[in-house]
Formats: structure tokens, sequence, C-alpha cells
């Protein structure tokens, strides 16, 4: 099992105040999304970030550049994907 499949089993077991702690927290601390020159004032207004776990963004999204493959999460959990905003989670394009 990798990391990122580890980790994503230990969210699931997590009570869902503690889920939502550490999703506000990994936002805040590694999320890079917020500096994509693809994230638009949609997503800031709906305060999504945090895509390769979250999914895809609500709104409409034009990938002007695409900065998943530096994010430190990325390269922490070991994740194969990128375009999560668009494309959905790493969890989500792996089980395609």
């Amino acid at each position: 099992m990798d990391k990122f499949t580890k980790a994503m089993e230990k969210m699931s077991q997590m009570p869902e105040e503690q889920y939502n702690a550490l999703i506000d927290r990994e936002k805040k601390k590694i999320c890079i999304c917020r500096s994509c020159p693809s994230f638009n004032q949609c997503m800031g207004e709906d305060k999504e970030g945090l895509f390769c776990i979250l999914g895809k963004s609500s709104c409409n999204v034009n990938i002007v550049e695409c900065n998943c493959l530096e994010c430190p999460a990325h390269k922490n959990f070991d994740m194969k994907h990128n375009s999560y905003c668009v494309e959905g989670s790493e969890d989500k394009q792996r089980n395609k």
C-alpha cells in the first residue's frame, strides 16, 4: 500500500469534525492551489482548494498552467495525477 492510500485510509476513519479540521489545516499549511495560475476568483470566493483530496472545483476552470506536480502534498504522498481542479481527486483519477 502506497503513502497516498495509507493516508486516505487513515482519513476515512476519522470523525467528521477531526477530518474537517485536518482539511482546513492542510489547506493553509501545504496547499498551493491558491497560487496556481489556473486558480480563479470563483474558487477563491468558494474557499476551494486541496483539489487533490477534495476533488474538482465547482467553478468553471480554464487551465492556464498546472502547479500540481510542485505541490508538497503531491510529492509527500506519491500522487500520480494532476489537474485535480478539473479532473478530480487523486483517488477518483486512480479509480477511473
